[in-house]
């Protein structure tokens, strides 16, 4: 599962992170997007329009059977966050709020304490009545530039565009792409045609955006100390998708790629 294995990857980074000097400690870099499943070039979808998620895949670790713990967002998000199965947290029935109980700490909250720069853009919602700071800086203007120099970061950036209300049909609506016939487990109406190739236009908006993300680091200097996780909460938001606890529902895309200075 997604929020499972991003947990173990958090333990592992911040025994790296309390152990390591400044400079030796990798940056991360989290690329999120909402309800979309890995309709990519990378995962051989030959409808998909992805060539910068596709040749980010090339040079880094692609799961093909990642799965997240919940078809929507929020009882994902909580996992995600805090390591724990939203069954156990009591965060899985979406905004019931729960309270974490004494001793939780979250993984931002857990690098902050080992000396990362904590930023998140700019989506929480994970479920949780929350009573206290756990960011350095949460809003849509938060950015791994405004740490201190020389200051390892997390940095969460999130992509709304693909989110289900996207797919929904508008006045003035133009494709980018074809349509394309729906799974076998809908049925084949034009309606059905250009929902999907609305998801799919969202998904060539999102590899846009990832570019622009990617490009940042390159920018920066910082590629080579920085690993960047890309993935997205859980399905579309499309028929038996979201909100459905079948595949189509919870399979999601998870790549990530270490920065030269972190590899084998």
């Amino acid at each position: 599962m997604v929020s499972r294995t991003l947990a173990l990857w958090a333990l592992l980074l911040i025994e790296i992170a309390s152990t390591a000097k400044a400079q030796d400690r990798p940056n991360i870099l989290w690329l999120t997007f909402e309800d979309a499943g890995p309709q990519l070039g990378a995962y051989g979808d030959l409808r998909a329009r992805t060539p910068a998620i596709d040749a980010f895949a090339r040079e880094s670790i692609v799961y093909e059977h990642a799965s997240s713990n919940a078809p929507v967002c929020a009882p994902a998000r909580s996992t995600i966050i805090s390591g724990c199965y939203a069954t156990h947290l009591g965060s899985q029935h979406m905004r019931s709020r729960a309270r974490l109980g004494e001793g939780y700490r979250l993984l931002p909250e857990l690098l902050r304490e080992a000396g990362y720069y904590c930023t998140n853009s700019s989506k929480q919602d994970y479920n949780l009545a929350l009573d206290r700071k756990i960011w350095d800086e949460s809003s849509r203007n938060a950015h791994w530039r405004n740490r201190e120099e020389g200051q390892p970061f997390f940095a969460v950036f999130n992509f709304t565009g693909t989110h289900e209300s996207r797919v929904w049909p508008r006045e003035g609506d133009r494709l980018l792409g074809d349509s394309h016939a729906p799974p076998a487990y809908q049925p084949d109406t034009p309606e059905a045609r250009a929902d999907w190739a609305r998801y799919y236009d969202n998904l060539t908006r999102l590899d846009a955006w990832i570019a622009g993300k990617l490009a940042e680091l390159e920018e920066s200097g910082l590629a080579d100390s920085t690993i960047v996780f890309v993935y997205g909460d859980h399905g579309p938001g499309l028929a038996r998708g979201k909100r459905w606890l079948y595949q189509s529902g919870l399979h999601v895309p998870m790549i990530v790629r270490f920065g030269q200075d972190f590899r084998p």
